[in-house]
């Protein structure tokens, strides 16, 4: 696939750029949440919010590298990505975007993309492959013919993604749209998306930043949480989780993080999730509460806060809690003192 530089400094190449190294570690730029739409939606571009896993593709040429979030390679859990490297062509390309497995319905379904996320075995990983296939849904390049694109704004970078043409048996550009933002949102929510993600049209990309020039409004909200604590079911099933004890952390400047508690979830799970679950707390046995705050469920069964769930929720009141709470699954890609609650913005 032929590229010329001129596709990062215009139709004319003034002059040669030099080349410049490749990065091999880039922390993705983040959402901040929003409750409403951007009220000058023709400033900005809308892509819908897909419910899955960050992962930013590295190319060099030769090899292709998959990380997570927090860095982690997770190329060998998606063996049938691999080939998105030699839809490339042979110039190094650095893309973001979600990992995300299908329900029956054709729909993102984070729940049983968890069966891939925490895969491991050669074996067991190509069994999944066939059973539960994923697809890369690609919005982003931070860096093609030598040289960093981050720099430049989002309407130059999605030109220079598009340019690419990288479409494949399990990979995609993402739709986006400017100034339908309003359109875009009443159609996620008919089709049971999570809702839409609006990007600032001039607005650079910001490595490890939760920024302002991208705002994600959802339809049913939702947030990574850490687990403090549990209570099993009533009755004779004393070995299933009734509820879940969740919390985030808030990390003073001066002091060390405090897990503040967020509320109880206490449906979202199978029977499979029940038993793995009821191992993955009993390892974890704490004889203390792990919050700040005083919890009221006097007959909670206290952990150590080392795991992370993906909680979906309706409401989240100003020092309340959160209410109608479902659980979706555990995360790997973020370590528990990074949870934090999202902010929930006003108009941008």
């Amino acid at each position: 696939m032929a590229r010329s530089s001129a596709m990062l400094s215009g139709p004319r190449r003034r002059a040669r750029v030099a080349p410049q190294p490749m990065p091999t570690r880039i922390q993705p730029m983040l959402a901040v949440l929003s409750q409403r739409l951007p009220a000058d939606e023709s400033n900005w571009s809308f892509e819908y919010k897909w419910d899955g896993v960050r992962a930013l593709c590295y190319w060099d040429g030769r090899r292709m590298l998959l990380h997570s979030r927090n860095l982690l390679d997770i190329t060998r859990r998606y063996p049938e990505l691999h080939e998105l490297g030699s839809a490339l062509g042979k110039a190094g390309v650095i893309l973001d975007g979600e990992i995300l497995a299908l329900d029956d319905d054709g729909r993102p379904s984070f729940p049983r993309l968890q069966r891939r996320m925490h895969a491991e075995g050669a074996e067991h990983i190509g069994r999944l492959t066939r059973e539960v296939p994923v697809w890369y849904v690609l919005f982003d390049v931070l860096y093609a013919n030598g040289q960093s694109t981050m720099d430049l704004p989002y309407t130059r970078r999605r030109e220079i993604l598009e340019s690419l043409t990288v479409a494949g048996p399990a990979w995609q550009i993402t739709p986006a749209h400017t100034g339908d933002g309003e359109a875009m949102l009443r159609a996620a929510e008919r089709v049971g998306m999570e809702g839409v993600v609006a990007k600032r049209l001039d607005s650079v990309y910001e490595p490890g930043r939760r920024s302002p020039a991208w705002l994600k409004i959802k339809v049913v909200f939702g947030q990574e949480l850490v687990i403090g604590g549990w209570v099993p079911e009533k009755g004779e099933n004393r070995s299933r989780v009734g509820a879940l004890l969740m919390g985030y952390y808030e990390c003073p400047r001066d002091s060390p993080p405090k897990l503040r508690y967020a509320g109880k979830v206490g449906t979202g799970f199978n029977s499979a999730l029940h038993a793995s679950l009821t191992r993955l707390l009993e390892h974890r046995g704490s004889p203390v509460s792990p919050f700040v705050d005083k919890v009221p469920k006097p007959h909670a069964l206290w952990v150590r806060p080392e795991l992370v769930a993906e909680v979906e929720y309706r409401r989240w009141p100003e020092g309340g809690q959160i209410q109608q709470a479902s659980f979706k699954g555990l995360r790997a890609d973020k370590k528990p003192t990074e949870v934090v609650k999202e902010l929930q913005g006003g108009s941008f």
